[in-house]
């Protein structure tokens, strides 16, 4: 039984990174040819960071629940209710059934939430990038905030909700101002305690870090 699980894992895992990641590789090709920064694999290479924010802020739930704003979940934030289309194939793809997920009826194992949770945590990074666009600028840490604050609040996380000014203030690498003006915004108000953690965050800023994937590309000889 435990080979049959592991077996299992393994090609959910093989299912997802082929699916929907991209790898450091695919970004020297692309800049070589002189293109703009590779947003798929910069992303891509910051979604453990995110993950492991969004790890700290939210628990693992195998069967459904119900979130704040009244959405059914699973997993770690995995709503249910958001593009349920697109949440129905990706149950599929880590062999689980949407309708019965969603009516209590089947839960997740643990390599299932995983994989879900790396598929939402991309989502959320390229969400959040519609709306900041010098998110894939940022070294993990800091687009690990985007990522979270974007996960905790929704589709249109940035749209209003006064995070223009932290927005401002990130893309210009002022960190102290850009941690203040986060710790204005209502998201903060009505996640105290994630904004805590999200500020200092903001505040060790980048350190004039270049994002991971791009130092790797510069690095790479001809």
């Amino acid at each position: 039984m435990a080979r049959v699980v592991s077996f299992r894992g393994v090609v959910l895992c093989w299912i997802v990174l082929v699916s929907f990641m991209a790898t450091p590789a695919v970004a020297a090709r692309k800049l070589s040819k002189g293109g703009h920064v590779i947003s798929f694999a910069i992303r891509a290479w910051c979604i453990p960071r995110t993950e492991s924010l969004l790890l700290e802020h939210e628990d693992r739930h195998e069967c459904v629940y119900s979130m704040k704003n009244g959405d059914r979940a699973v997993g770690v934030g995995y709503d249910l209710d958001d593009d349920k289309e697109t949440r129905r194939s990706e149950l599929s793809t880590v062999l689980a059934d949407y309708d019965k997920v969603y009516k209590g009826l089947q839960c997740l194992n643990t390599v299932q939430i995983s994989a879900l949770l790396a598929l939402d945590t991309r989502r959320a990074l390229d969400r959040a990038a519609k709306s900041v666009k010098a998110l894939d600028e940022q070294c993990c840490s800091v687009m690990a905030v985007f990522g979270d604050i974007q996960h905790s609040s929704g589709k249109d996380a940035f749209e209003g909700n006064g995070f223009q000014d932290f927005i401002e203030a990130v893309s210009a690498k002022e960190w102290k101002k850009a941690g203040d003006k986060l710790n204005e915004t209502s998201w903060c108000n009505d996640n105290k305690e994630r904004c805590v953690s999200n500020k200092a965050l903001i505040y060790q800023g980048c350190g004039g870090m270049k994002p991971a994937v791009i130092t790797q590309v510069i690095n790479q000889k001809p």
